[in-house]
């Protein structure tokens, strides 16, 4: 319909959608535990929200407003039983632990696949994406928190406190990558260093071509 012609154009723009997940993705990659958390959110509630809207929707691709209840709802659970369970992530995490039904809105919006057809499409495409988020908030994670602070945060187990310390770098890290301005200027270099590789392997195949 005419009258949907906008919303649709918005919908449809991915980098504006993206950029909807960057402040919960950039507060929480200071330290890769709280990126950990964050990935486990994520991941748990796109796929339970995946499979409720499968069944509700009935293989047709939810409207926002269903979808956002469904996601706020489990947020909300998976927020309350970090607190129960784990009290000082759901600490770590703050006000951003709700942002998670927005995160998870921003993946299955930006996903260019058709609805699922069955429960079971739909919770393999949203594990899909829930792993990619993962990987690429964790990979962020890393390289600001090696950089900015010259450690490593994990879980601690038996004798290990989790903290894995960088020698020399402990003592003099970058701290400016441990702010937000640090988060976006460490985003763009890791994105500039994905393009490059990206242009580097599509050139390769061209230039043996002509070789020959």
């Amino acid at each position: 319909m005419p009258g949907n012609a906008p919303s649709n154009r918005i919908l449809e723009n991915r980098r504006a959608i993206l950029f909807l997940g960057l402040c919960p993705a950039i507060a929480v990659t200071a330290r890769v535990i709280d990126a950990l958390w964050m990935s486990a959110g994520v991941m748990v509630v796109l796929v339970l929200s995946g499979l409720a809207m499968s069944i509700i929707s009935g293989g047709e691709r939810p409207r926002w407003t269903r979808a956002l209840v469904v996601a706020s709802f489990l947020t909300a659970s998976f927020e309350a039983g970090l607190l129960a369970f784990a009290p000082a992530a759901s600490a770590s995490l703050g006000i951003y632990a709700p942002l998670i039904a927005v995160n998870c809105l921003v993946l299955d919006q930006g996903s260019s696949g058709p609805a699922a057809a069955s429960p079971g499409r739909s919770m393999l495409a949203a594990l899909g994406r829930g792993a990619w988020f993962a990987a690429a908030l964790v990979v962020l994670a890393i390289f600001r928190e090696f950089l900015g602070a010259g450690t490593i945060t994990l879980f601690g187990v038996g004798g290990f406190k989790g903290t894995i310390e960088i020698p020399r770098l402990v003592e003099q890290p970058v701290r400016a990558l441990g702010f937000a301005g640090g988060g976006l200027l460490a985003l763009g270099y890791l994105a500039g260093a994905v393009r490059a590789v990206s242009r580097r392997s599509a050139a390769q195949p061209s230039s043996g071509g002509a070789a020959r």
